[in-house]
């Protein structure tokens, strides 16, 4: 039986993307994609890297920097308990300043070469697969392999120029790859069924895995060690140009368990990061502060007027001392909401 796979994309969608990354100091992963990927993989899912790497051909890194730059990638989601079963690159562009690599390669999206060579040497089914990416090339890559697709819909800023293209629709937009996975998840297979029977799908057959997304801790499978999850060239073995490095995938008997005190500190963390990004949300301490600062201003302004039209000093003294409490209360609420 065939695989199903996500197919994700690298720059802005599992890491941080500073421009043509050739340097491993500078990998870091987004919030929330290890545990994505754990989630997706315990559902059944393969998790494939599929990316545009004309940096080479342009002369800007070589192949070999380009595998010491995944491997720290991986090492860094192996640290999470989190496995890749696949990186594919295209190096190549036809505009590239490197003869060898400046040409127009069917492996470069949003030619669907990568998908489709993943699909042949991982055994995967592409219909029952998911292309999930930030640009119009990821989803017409997906839309021509014949997957399903999700765009990550980044915010405008200069490094997303040139990426609106509303003539390529994905079949869901979201903000980062956890949301991708929800979707994932939750959403019915494709396969045929007989009438009037259920068609299982990820939802169902993965309730661990959608709990733990949501932020329910959940046990999560045993994935590979990690020398597993090393390309190629990390072992000596260096991979021809365009060329797949699978690896990670799970083996029996080679379990590692992912501690769930871990995974809520993940989930917590992501949550946090989102609530930083979505901005502060209502609060009722503040907003009783607020109440009583505008009552102690009206006192203030009601002892003044006091003051000012000759007012009996002792209803003026009395409501001061009102103003002076009102105000003591107000700065309360206002310290007991101020984060730490």
């Amino acid at each position: 039986m065939a695989n199903k796979a996500v197919f994700v994309d690298r720059d802005h969608t599992l890491i941080e993307d500073p421009g043509y990354i050739n340097d491993p100091s500078i990998v870091k992963l987004l919030p929330g994609v290890e545990l994505a990927i754990k989630s997706l993989r315990q559902a059944g899912y393969k998790v494939v890297v599929v990316t545009n790497q004309s940096g080479i051909a342009r002369g800007l890194l070589t192949e070999e920097l380009l595998e010491t730059i995944h491997a720290e990638m991986r090492r860094q989601l192996s640290e999470k308990g989190a496995y890749l079963d696949g990186i594919y690159y295209c190096p190549y562009h036809p505009e590239g300043t490197v003869e060898r690599y400046a040409i127009d390669s069917d492996l470069r999206k949003p030619k669907p070469g990568m998908l489709l060579k993943a699909a042949g040497e991982l055994d995967i089914d592409l219909p029952e697969s998911w292309m999930v990416g930030d640009g119009p090339r990821d989803i017409e890559a997906g839309q021509r392999a014949g997957c399903r697709t999700i765009r990550i819909r980044l915010r405008p800023g200069p490094s997303t120029a040139g990426e609106e293209d509303e003539d390529v629709q994905a079949d869901f937009t979201v903000r980062n790859l956890v949301d991708a996975a929800r979707i994932i998840l939750r959403f019915p297979q494709r396969s045929a069924k007989a009438p009037g029977v259920e068609t299982s799908s990820p939802a169902d057959t993965s309730a661990g895995s959608l709990a733990a997304i949501e932020g329910q801790p959940a046990a999560l499978p045993s994935e590979a060690p990690s020398s597993q999850a090393l390309p190629p060239s990390a072992a000596g073995q260096p991979a021809p140009a365009g060329a797949a490095t699978p690896g990670g995938a799970e083996k029996p008997g080679q379990a590692q368990e992912v501690d769930d005190s871990q995974v809520r500190l993940e989930i917590l963390r992501h949550v946090r990061q989102m609530a930083r990004a979505g901005g502060e949300e209502f609060n009722f301490l503040k907003m009783t502060a607020g109440i009583f600062q505008v009552l102690a201003f009206i006192g203030l302004l009601l002892v003044v007027y006091m003051a000012m039209t000759d007012q009996p000093t002792e209803r003026a003294v009395l409501w001061a001392l009102i103003t002076l409490i009102l105000q003591a209360i107000a700065l309360t609420f206002f310290s007991i909401q101020r984060p730490k």
